[in-house]
């Protein structure tokens, strides 16, 4: 007699997904490096899309590019990281002091190199947790980056929208090009819009909106129509002329992560004050939370009471903070 298996919950397979990418993310890391687009790189894929995070919008459908998403990642991750096909995730060892240019995003507090025009350095501070976040966000652009090229690619060959937008990349170069998209021709805009839509599958105004939301912070990212371009462009270079994609790990990053230095100082310092206190004997709840999150609930009441009222729950001041018009 056969027990019948009910068919796992959303739940459960989110749950084994999340289990699935530390898995593999974890060795890895024990390995030192990874192409995207091999065996390893496919597995975080298909474990992310099973997952789909909710920052990560319609990562799912493969029709269309994830804008919101995507503007959410571009602006944590480092200006020039679309054009790079090699990653590299280091450890603080000595860049600072060099003559590299340090790249700061613009939501993110960690120092960047690029070291050449493929080469993004990533200089790890926070621990494993940091690798996992950043992987987890090249995933995503690499999934994005996937859908740009089967878009922009019919039968093998470009289609004229990839043509008309490369066109307009190369031409904004040139700020003498009277067609160069740093004009402020409208109707040169409008027509660019257009031909991005396609390519993103996306509708005239949600292209519009995200390429507006990147210019908002365009001195920490080269724009939507670069950014796309790029993403696109690195995609079918390393299908078209096997010129692939790799991430790796610094000997020094993969010797000093795991030694949990500032969570041993961490537990040590809330020991000491519960002891000191008189505490031991308590029952207590500590809060583990992003500390952004925690700066949120102890000030946002205050610094938004004329905006949203007294009186507030922090669920819903939560639920206003993250709201996208509120982003900022």
């Amino acid at each position: 007699m056969t027990i019948p298996v009910p068919p796992r919950t959303r739940a459960q397979e989110s749950r084994a997904a999340i289990e699935r990418i530390y898995v593999i993310m974890r060795h890895l890391f024990i390995r030192g490096y990874y192409k995207p687009g091999g065996a390893s790189g496919a597995a975080l894929r298909q474990a992310l899309l099973t997952l789909q995070p909710e920052i990560y919008g319609s990562i799912a459908d493969p029709q269309k590019v994830e804008l919101n998403g995507l503007v959410y990642v571009i602006d944590r991750l480092p200006c020039g990281i679309e054009m790079c096909r090699f990653v590299k995730l280091v450890a603080a060892e000595g860049y600072s002091q060099s003559g590299f240019e340090t790249i700061v995003p613009a939501k993110r507090r960690r120092n960047c190199y690029r070291i050449d025009e493929e080469t993004m350095l990533i200089e790890i501070t926070r621990g494993r947790s940091e690798i996992y976040d950043i992987l987890t966000h090249l995933t995503f652009i690499y999934i994005e980056a996937n859908k740009i090229r089967d878009h922009a690619l019919e039968e093998g060959q470009p289609t004229r929208e990839w043509i008309k937008l490369e066109e307009m990349v190369t031409a904004q170069q040139s700020p003498d090009n009277p067609k160069s998209l740093v004009s402020e021709d409208l109707e040169v805009q409008h027509r660019a819009f257009s031909y991005l839509s396609t390519l993103l599958g996306r509708t005239f105004e949600e292209t519009k909106h995200a390429y507006h939301r990147l210019a908002q912070g365009s001195s920490d990212n080269n724009g939507l129509f670069d950014i796309i371009y790029w993403l696109g462009r690195v995609a079918m270079e390393e299908v078209q002329s096997q010129r692939d994609r790799k991430i790796t790990f610094s000997s020094t990053l993969r010797e000093r992560i795991g030694h949990h230095i500032h969570g041993a100082q961490w537990a040590t310092d809330i020991k000491s004050f519960v002891l000191e206190n008189n505490l031991w004997e308590r029952p207590l709840h500590i809060i583990s939370a992003n500390l952004h999150s925690v700066m949120n609930c102890l000030f946002a009441p205050s610094a938004l009471k004329h905006t949203l009222g007294e009186d507030k729950k922090i669920e819903e001041i939560a639920r206003e903070l993250s709201l996208p018009e509120n982003a900022q």
